[in-house]
């Protein structure tokens, strides 16, 4: 019960943002130029639909487990990255800064992947919950810094 209530806490908190953005996205961010594997609009909102849904699980097994130092230090990468997750979106569309979103992302790497290595020794399960949602954030560095030289 508790992943199904962050499932749906992280997608109302993500949508509340997009929400926000909107009209920077169809005005602002459609006028940039695009790099070459730049997926269509309508991509992003099943992927990050997946992807919070995966955070969600993720930090539920994490829990489960008996509270050592490494589960501590899993939860507090997972809500510093969590937190980056959620300012992206207003930086890049709302403030329309594309070099400070792709600082944000490059931290978010740099968190996720400590997040991993750290979730690992906690739980293999948890660990493979999470790869996707790195190659996600990976691309969308690419993605970012793609826009950031093309514009």
């Amino acid at each position: 019960m508790k992943a199904v209530f962050l499932a749906v806490l992280f997608l109302i908190i993500g949508g509340i943002i997009s929400a926000s953005v909107n009209s920077s996205l169809n005005v602002w961010y459609n006028a940039l130029n695009k790099p070459f594997l730049n997926p269509p609009n309508f991509v992003f909102m099943p992927i990050w639909t997946l992807l919070y849904i995966s955070l969600a699980i993720f930090i539920w097994i994490i829990d489960r487990h008996p509270h050592t130092q490494m589960v501590i230090k899993a939860k507090k990468l997972f809500v510093w990255q969590l937190v980056l997750n959620f300012l992206w979106t207003p930086i890049f569309f709302g403030m329309q800064n594309i070099l400070a979103g792709l600082i944000v992302l490059l931290i978010m790497d740099f968190l996720v992947f400590r997040l991993i290595c750290v979730s690992y020794q906690i739980s293999k399960t948890a660990t493979m919950v999470v790869l996707p949602y790195f190659c996600w954030l990976i691309f969308a560095t690419y993605l970012n810094l793609s826009l950031f030289l093309l514009n």
